[in-house]
């Protein structure tokens, strides 16, 4: 049913990570090394998000080995691939599980994430997906035992129509929907609710729907070309394939309105399924492949990701799967202690944790963020450059670092 999206270039380092893992997976572990798991896709569609932040996380692991450990024990990085199936998700957690894992980290969506971060859940072990925005990844739907890096895609579509209207100065939106999978639904809402909020609920044009897998997308274009009143922008609410090939088919249709998308819009790997892509506006976590980051830190961090593995990150959302590892590490330090239910609290402690992905507050009530800045992108002629990381309480873009 699904088209073939494409995957980041297998290079010699991948097929030494790929190895390392492998072998991570069937060798007796040492009796005290810490085991974090790793539930996540290197094949698959899901691939395209989940192998940067996996191979982040490893940094992170490697990071810390370095260093001494973590309260005197080596963690030792098993990871599964889920091949972006639900049933492989679970049995990968299962297995985990099995081994002792103290942590699951789980794929960078909900509908693929949450068959392993229900197994954690019920053997009550703390999983954290890497950045899987749906809002019942942090809203307690799973479990008690479930996080997510992300910033929360109903607070990502609230924070695009925002930027849209105050920095951009549009009045009338058009939405489409693409019904796919759930994050999709929670972004295109937290956009709906926070545009009308601002510009009016007459200022939204039209909103409509496809689904990925569609080859074609002629009717919703028919039905924009009808309207009277033509948008200033459109809210793409739809994960590759399908974005690339419906931005391709819009802009073929003659319509060059600006396209904003969220973080499923990320990563530069599909931009030649759309020549000359351009007036196309992203957000992310931290900046897409070869593109300037405005923060010093995560530029240190794509140089040290380059190193190790011989070529930058796929997107920006790679970088959270460093804070999977960076937060449960720091909630262990502060806890003393790898039992959940301690790490667990000590995690609900956070109140701005300085984390590479940016600060992260979680409560006993809410294990995701919804209004962390987020770095807006600019893309045309085919270039992408950063805008800057936008942030909602003050209405603009923070300071370069």
């Amino acid at each position: 049913m699904m088209r073939k999206v494409r995957m980041p270039h297998r290079t010699p380092q991948m097929a030494l990570l790929a190895a390392s893992v492998a072998i991570a997976s069937t060798t007796q572990v040492k009796a005290e090394d810490i085991i974090v798991g790793a539930a996540t896709s290197f094949s698959g569609w899901m691939a395209a998000f989940d192998t940067n932040s996996t191979r982040a996380a490893r940094l992170a692991v490697d990071e810390i080995n370095a260093k001494g450990g973590l309260l005197g024990h080596k963690l030792k990085l098993v990871h599964i691939d889920t091949k972006t199936d639900q049933a492989e998700t679970a049995r990968a957690a299962q297995e985990l599980v099995g081994q002792g894992a103290k942590m699951i980290m789980v794929a960078c969506d909900f509908d693929m994430g949450a068959p392993a971060a229900l197994v954690a859940q019920q053997a009550g072990v703390i999983a954290i997906s890497s950045c899987g925005g749906d809002d019942k990844l942090g809203d307690l739907t799973i479990g008690n035992n479930v996080f997510t890096m992300a910033t929360e895609a109903d607070g990502t579509g609230r924070m695009l129509a925002d930027w849209a209207f105050k920095k951009q100065g549009w009045k009338a939106a058009y939405v489409l929907l693409d019904t796919f999978i759930q994050y999709d639904k929670s972004l295109c809402a937290g956009f709906v609710e926070r545009w009308t909020e601002l510009a009016g609920a007459d200022s939204i044009v039209l909103q409509d729907e496809f689904k990925n897998a569609d080859v074609t997308v002629s009717s919703q274009i028919s039905r924009y070309k009808a309207l009277d009143k033509p948008a200033d922008m459109m809210m793409l609410c739809s994960v590759p394939p399908g974005l690339a090939s419906t931005i391709r088919q819009f802009r073929s249709a003659g319509i060059d309105i600006p396209i904003l998308a969220g973080t499923g819009g990320d990563s530069s790997s599909w931009h030649s399924a759309v020549p000359g892509l351009s007036n196309y506006f992203h957000l992310s976590n931290a900046a897409d492949a070869g593109v300037e980051d405005p923060r010093a830190r995560n530029r240190a961090f794509y140089e040290q990701y380059e190193t190790i593995y011989g070529e930058l990150p796929a997107s920006g959302q790679g970088i959270t799967g460093y804070s999977v590892i960076e937060a449960w590490s720091r909630a262990v330090e502060k806890a003393g202690s790898f039992e959940t239910d301690e790490v667990r609290a000590a995690l609900e402690s956070f109140s701005g944790e300085d984390l590479l992905v940016g600060p992260t507050t979680f409560t006993p009530e809410k294990h995701s963020n919804d209004e962390r800045p987020m770095l807006f992108m600019s893309t045309t002629d085919g270039k992408t450059t950063a805008l800057g990381y936008y942030d909602m309480a003050t209405g603009d873009y923070m300071p370069v670092e």
